[in-house]
Formats: structure tokens, sequence, C-alpha cells
């Protein structure tokens, strides 16, 4: 029998429909039913392409026995992450503060006035390697509340109140981004990079592309070579790593080693989003400075290229816009749609084909997943190597392993596909844009790829187009998600700022000057909508959620990059940005004071931060804009913008101070990218 899930348009509740658990969606029905009867909420908090949501579903959720303890002891709240980030947001605090983890799913247990008392993520059914079963969890919570009650109320408070520690943004004092803070940002970064694999840290390891960029625009814009190695060591393990599909494009949400070896297997909008940004930013300024090698270019096109054909290819929905996720399981296996056996190889291919391709990709008969036979494929053997094993020439092992992917690509798509998770999520879908956007002007400059890139700029502008049409509603106000043709969820501040830069990201790469200025007036709007309803007048900074949202037991705010970068520090880059285009408006003086307040906190915690030391560089270097009538062209860097003027010469302007105008577009990228450069300390 169906519980009130069945009702919600959301996959991931639907998912939760037939548990028999008395689920409720996060609303006044199940909140006023815990006040009236003076009951703990279990509040459980996922994503319908969450491996361990799926686990902790079948081995819990699906247990009647467990299912009677959650029913008869609690009111029991199901809330998709991606529809309601603000109660995500809030009570991952918990699990961080109770366990030094977050993740999903995530469990916390609340009294009837929201404030919480307990919190983890995954709880087994029983006792298991250190982990307290879920059960014993659900006894012992239930008991206290009944029996201790003045103390959990009492830890309640406690922790709502260092919750709200964490979500301050206020500093002893205040402070301006300057060159030397910046070094030492970039210094910090660095001694936490893995100078063996790439990235950060060890296993489970994440893309973390926002210290990525970090490393890479901050070693471009002063020279600082080492920064941009890290960057592209990072971006090079990845793209010939398993975490990346060699097969049909894009990138998976994590490793679970720190080789970049074996995947989590769920692909998410936004990693393929920031990835994609950011190896075609390296594309276009990487080569201007002499900073990428032949093969790294070559690699970097290439995986683009394919990442940019998967998001067309599968996350875009039939009006423009792109889906949320994609699963990592599929007929309930984890990974099973991706990996690849000896012989399911030499099924598909001739000898020489299979040969070829289990050289290039590390296919073996010994695999590399969960100790069978599959392999996760990998960039094991350069083409070189493989053609020098197989005696053939470069140029005919090349054309073998395309023939090769071609048939096994093909071989794949008759596998039964994961599951999609088809929800529009403004916010997302504004980091795509700009990744599309980005992407289209790199593949433009790369030969073979002129079809691939005009389609890229189109899909940003339609995709951009159904935001501010669908999702839409009055005095420029957005909705956040969009399913089954309607939009609901009243927008947060990372839905407003990354669509504020979609907007701006478009317009680099507009050849229209109406089109252009439709783009920058619509940014200036939203980020009008942001400074009236988000801003923080006491804290300094702006909050997660609107001043008309739903209340909570506090305000969370978009401080610290997650998965995605933090909404202030894109909407400090947006501010920036505006404040050069636009005359008036106090756009630059609202960065100013921002960075003023968010700096310190990037000082104490450069790793979580990176983002904002993105923010901090463009207001130290200034952004550019760029005007006249080829001026898509020159916009190649991070820290140039389009400005639209009636001239037909091109003018570059650079802290409101404008040059004698230029008549072709490669003077004024130089010009323009001779100004972003920081020199010395």
């Amino acid at each position: 029998m169906a519980n009130r899930l069945a009702q919600e348009s959301s996959p991931y509740l639907k998912q939760h429909a037939t548990n028999p658990v008395d689920w409720y969606p996060w609303g006044a029905e199940a909140l006023e039913r815990a006040k009236a009867e003076d009951r703990p909420i279990l509040l459980s908090i996922g994503y319908s392409a969450c491996h361990w949501c799926h686990v902790m579903e079948h081995e819990s959720f699906e247990n009647p026995d467990i299912a009677r303890l959650m029913n008869e002891n609690f009111i029991n709240i199901k809330v998709d992450r991606e529809e309601r980030p603000d109660l995500d947001q809030l009570y991952q605090n918990v699990s961080q503060l109770m366990t030094r983890s977050g993740g999903w799913p995530l469990t916390v247990f609340l009294t009837p006035d929201l404030r919480p008392f307990f919190g983890g993520t995954y709880f087994p059914p029983e006792d298991r390697q250190g982990r307290p079963g879920f059960p014993r969890v659900l006894n012992a919570l239930a008991d206290a509340y009944k029996k201790d009650h003045t103390n959990v109320v009492e830890n309640a408070q406690r922790l709502t109140d260092a919750i709200g520690q964490l979500e301050a943004t206020k500093a002893e004092q205040n402070t301006r981004p300057t060159q030397p803070a910046l070094r030492k940002i970039c210094d910090a970064i660095l001694a936490a990079t893995d100078w063996h694999n790439g990235g950060f840290g060890g296993a489970p390891k994440f893309p973390n592309t926002m210290n990525l960029t970090f490393l890479w625009r901050y070693g471009s814009s002063t020279g600082f070579g080492m920064a941009q190695e890290a960057a592209l060591l990072g971006l090079t393990r990845m793209a010939k790593g398993g975490i990346y599909d060699q097969l049909g494009g894009g990138f998976h949400r994590y490793s679970v080693d720190e080789r970049w070896s074996v995947p989590h297997f769920e692909k998410m909008l936004y990693d393929n989003a920031l990835l994609m940004r950011l190896l075609a930013e390296v594309l276009l300024t990487g080569k201007q400075l002499g900073a990428l090698n032949f093969e790294d270019e070559q690699l970097y096109t290439r995986v683009l290229a394919e990442t940019t054909r998967y998001v067309l290819r599968e996350m875009k929905a039939p009006e423009g816009a792109f889906y949320s996720t994609q699963d990592a399981d599929s007929e309930g296996v984890e990974g099973k749609f991706f990996v690849w056996n000896p012989h399911q190889l030499r099924q598909a291919l001739s000898e020489q084909e299979a040969r070829v391709f289990e050289l290039h990709y590390g296919v073996g008969d010994t695999g590399n997943f969960e100790g069978g036979a599959e392999t996760v494929l990998f960039i094991d053997k350069s083409l070189a190597d493989v053609a020098r094993l197989v005696d053939l020439d470069l140029v005919k092992t090349t054309e073998v392993l395309r023939q090769a992917r071609e048939k096994l690509f093909s071989a794949r798509e008759t596998r039964v596909h994961p599951g999609r998770d088809e929800k529009i999520i403004a916010g997302w879908n504004g980091l795509m844009i700009s990744g599309l956007a980005w992407a289209s002007r790199a593949l433009r400059a790369a030969e073979h790829w002129g079809p691939l890139a005009e389609e890229a700029g189109e899909s940003s502008l339609v995709a951009l187009d159904f935001v501010r049409t669908r999702m839409s509603r009055e005095g420029d106000r957005l909705w956040s998600v969009y399913k089954d043709g309607t939009a609901r969820f009243n927008a947060y501040l990372d839905d407003y700022a990354f669509m504020s830069m979609a907007a701006l990201d478009v317009a680099r790469i507009s050849e229209d000057e109406t089109e252009v200025d439709a783009l920058l007036a619509q940014a200036r709007r939203w980020i009008e909508v942001v400074l009236r309803h988000f801003a923080d007048p006491n804290g300094g900074g702006f909050f997660f959620t609107s001043d008309d949202h739903e209340k909570l037991i506090q305000r969370p705010k978009s401080v610290y990059d997650q998965a995605i970068p933090a909404g202030n520090a894109v909407l400090a880059q947006c501010l920036l940005a505006l404040g050069e285009i636009c005359e008036g408006g106090g756009f630059d003086t609202a960065a100013d004071e921002l960075l003023y307040k968010l700096f310190p906190l990037l000082e104490k915690v450069p790793m979580g931060m990176g983002e904002t030391a993105c923010a901090a560089l463009m207001a130290l270097a200034g952004p550019v804009t760029i005007s006249g009538p080829t001026a898509y062209q020159a916009c190649v860097h991070p820290h140039l913008f389009r400005k639209p003027g009636p001239q037909r010469e091109l003018l570059v302007c650079h802290r409101r101070t404008c040059g004698m105008p230029l008549i072709d577009a490669e003077s004024a990228r130089a010009l323009a990218v001779k100004k972003v450069v920081l020199r010395g300390d």
C-alpha cells in the first residue's frame, strides 16, 4: 500500500512510496502532528541517485520490524535534498558536529519545534563495523525522549546554538583581499595537493573543482607555475581515470580510491558543468600562456567534447533545460552499466580491436571492481605504447581504437540504463549553462568540433530562456525546481547567483548585440532580487533563503563550497562584473563589502572556500569589459566580460578606464588579459 509520498513529484520521494514506514513529506501536516502529539521527528534526507540511500531503504525502510519502530515512536519525514537544500544545509551541520562527517543518507532526529538532538548518515540494520544498528539507535532515542526529556531538550538547544556558530560570518576583524594573503591561501591549498595522484587528500576523492580552478587562475594571473601544475595534474589524472566515463563521456561523482580508478558511479549535472567550464578555461588560456603540452591539449579537448556530447545526449530535457542526476545503479547493482570484462569485449570486438582496447583501458582477466572480473575503464597505456605492443603504426592503432569504442558504445546502449532524476533545478542549470557557454567557445577554436560548439552555444541560450520563462514568477523572482510541468519551491541564493553568472557567460559568446543587452539586463535584475531579499544586515553576506521563505530554526548561509560553489562566492563575482559593466546600482560597493566579510573566513579555511578565493583574485585583478562587434572572440578569460556598445571598433575597459579603440579581436584579447595579470606581492 502506497504512503503519502506517492503523491509527490520528486523521484526520490516516490522511491519510498511503498515503504511500510508512515512517511510524510516536509510540510504542515507532519510538523503540526509532531507538536500535537509531542513526538520527535525522524528526518531522512537523500536524493534519487544516492547509492547508500538505496541501501538504507532496502535494509531498513523496507523492513517491517524497523518500520514499526519508526512509526510507533517518531513522525517520519522524508526530504529530497535537491528540492530542499535549505533543510539539507541546515541539518548537515548536525552530522558534521556529531560525527565529523556528512553526506547522504542524512538521518537527523528533531524535537517538535525542529531543533536537532541527534544525527548521523547511514545506519546499518544491525550493529556492524563499529556502527550502531538502526534499531538500537531508534530504541535509544525514543527512550531518551520519553524518560530523559529535559536532557534531550537541552542537548537540542546546544546543537542549535552550535549550528548558528557554524553559519556565522562575523569575524573579529574584517579584511580586504591582498596579494600576499592570497599567496598564503594558494600555498595552503598546494600543501593539501596529492602530487602523486592529483587532486586533494586520500580516498574517497572528490573533484573539488573550485580549488583546482583557483590554483589554475592564480597561477595564470601571477606566473606561479606550481599552482598551474597542480591544477593540470588533477585534471589529467581525472580525465585518464575511472572517475571519467571513458566510453560515454561525463564524470562520475567521486572516486572510492585515491588514484581516481574506481568511481561512485552516479553522475551529477553540477560536477560535469564545473569540470566542463574548467577544461574549457584551461584550453582557452593555457595554450596562450604556454602552460599546455600537445598531449594535454588533445586530452582536454577530447574529454570536453565527449562530456558536452554526453550532457546533450542524456541530460537534456525535450524543452531544452537539463535534468539533475543519473543513478549509480542499474538493475539494482552499482556500476553494472559501466563495467566490462574480457569475455564481453571479445564478444563485441574483433581480436585486434579487443587487444588494442584492453591494453589502452586496462582490461585484464583480473578486474579492478569489487574483487571480481569486471573492470572500470581507465587509460592504462598511451596509444603510442599500445601501438608498439601490437606492432601497428600510431595512425592504424588510433583507427582500431575508434572502431572498438563505437562498437562497445553501441553494445552498452542495449544495457539497462541507470535511472535518471528528471527534476530541473534552476541553480544547477545555471552551472551547466555556464559550462556549455565556455565549452562552445573552447571547442569553436578546436579542429573538428565546430558543429558541437555551435550546438553547445545554442543549447546554453535555450536552457537559460527556459529558466527565465518557465521557472519565473513576478518581479524576476525564480522557482527552484521544475518537474512534470510545474515549477515549485521558492528559489535559493544559489539559483539566483548561478543563473546570473550563466547570463553573463552566455553574453560572452553571443554575436548579437541586442541579445547581449538582454542577457546583461537579466543578470542585473536577478542580482537586484538578491540584494533586496537575501542580505544579512547584521552579520554581513547573504542568506541562503529569502526574507519571505519558510521560517526555519535559522536562516542558513551559502559561504563554504560543498559539492557546488558557495552562492556568496559566485554572487561576489557577479557583483564585481556588474560593477564594471553597469553605471550605478552600487554593485562594486556590494562586492567590496561582501569580500570584506568573507576574506577572514577564507584565510582560516582555504580548502573549503576555493570559489571565494577565485572571487578575491578577481577583485584584486579587477574585471575587464570588452565591447564591440567581435568582442565575443576576445572573451577567453574568466575576468573578461562582454559589454554592449554601438562602436565599430573594440573597446577594452578596466576599472572604469577605457583604452584606445582597437580593430581586431586578437589585439583586444591580448590587451585585456595583460590588464588582469598580477605582478609581485
